[in-house]
């Protein structure tokens, strides 16, 4: 039985190691539906796509820390929050930090954002933030442009209040898609695949990055809130809610922005914290 089972995973493994090689296709469709069929096979299994790959690393658990995105002088609040959230989605934390001097890449006390999470969990982050910023940064350039065509003063603050819109909506939509996969994996069988092992996999890995957080950051605070509100921000929410954030989403798949801003004009904004 246990050569049985053996077998069952290595023959898995290979059709996703072959799938993940799929991802790397220059046809955009191909390439999603390869995204599409890993997610699928590794619930199902209860493995990770890391350890499909020849190089896997058997220390994929082990918590890492890295910087991500551009320096910038002040906060990006729209920039942070969605790279987050992606972070949260996969076990990881994120923290607003200065630049130290003789830091590689950068100026001391330059704003930069750091990411701790596991080493297997590195890439997914990495590639799902970047897919949403991009989509987050054309659409503002987009929605920005039909404010000022429509007649309208404040472009500038328009576009920041509609990435910030857009970031906020992206993460309610990550965590309510967290939580139905959690729900759906208490739910299941443990022989259909393995939910309770994925399970126990998110408190290892979150256990082993809150370890890395205090150890690094051990006068960790809580930041100050930004705004949220004012012109933009509700295209931005609309935006952010048309968005997938389904893994085996393409770049193309970017959602139009037509009626955003007629939408923005008849709803009225608010203000709160985040």
């Amino acid at each position: 039985m246990p050569l049985l089972v053996m077998c069952t995973s290595d023959s898995i493994k290979a059709k996703i190691s072959k799938l993940l090689r799929m991802q790397q296709s220059d046809n955009p469709g191909e390439a999603a539906n390869a995204a599409a069929f890993v997610e699928k096979l590794c619930k199902e299994h209860g493995i990770s796509p890391e350890e499909c790959s020849p190089d896997y690393d058997p220390e994929r658990d082990v918590a890492v820390y890295w910087c991500m995105g551009k320096p910038f002088k002040r906060v990006d609040h729209a920039a942070w929050s969605l790279l987050s959230r992606v972070a949260e989605h996969f076990n990881g934390q994120t923290v607003n930090r200065s630049a130290r001097a003789g830091e590689p890449g950068y100026f001391e006390n330059q704003s930069v954002i750091e990411v701790l999470a596991t080493k297997g969990n590195k890439v997914q982050i990495e590639l799902y933030y970047e897919y949403l910023y991009e989509v987050m940064e054309k659409l503002a350039d987009k929605a920005k442009a039909e404010h000022v065509a429509a007649g309208f003063h404040g472009d500038r603050a328009f576009r920041g209040n509609f990435r910030k819109g857009f970031a906020r909506a992206i993460g309610q939509k990550l965590r309510e898609q967290r939580k139905q996969q959690e729900h759906e994996e208490h739910c299941q069988a443990p022989e259909v695949g393995g939910g309770l092992a994925l399970l126990k996999r998110n408190e290892i890995e979150q256990r082993e990055v809150q370890a890395l957080v205090k150890h690094r950051f051990p006068r960790l605070g809580s930041g100050r809130a930004a705004t949220f509100g004012g012109s933009g921000t509700r295209a931005g929410v609309v935006a952010g809610n048309s968005t997938s954030v389904s893994r085996q989403m393409s770049r193309s798949s970017a959602p139009a922005l037509t009626g955003y801003l007629l939408l923005f004009l008849l709803t009225p904004d608010y203000l709160e914290e985040i």
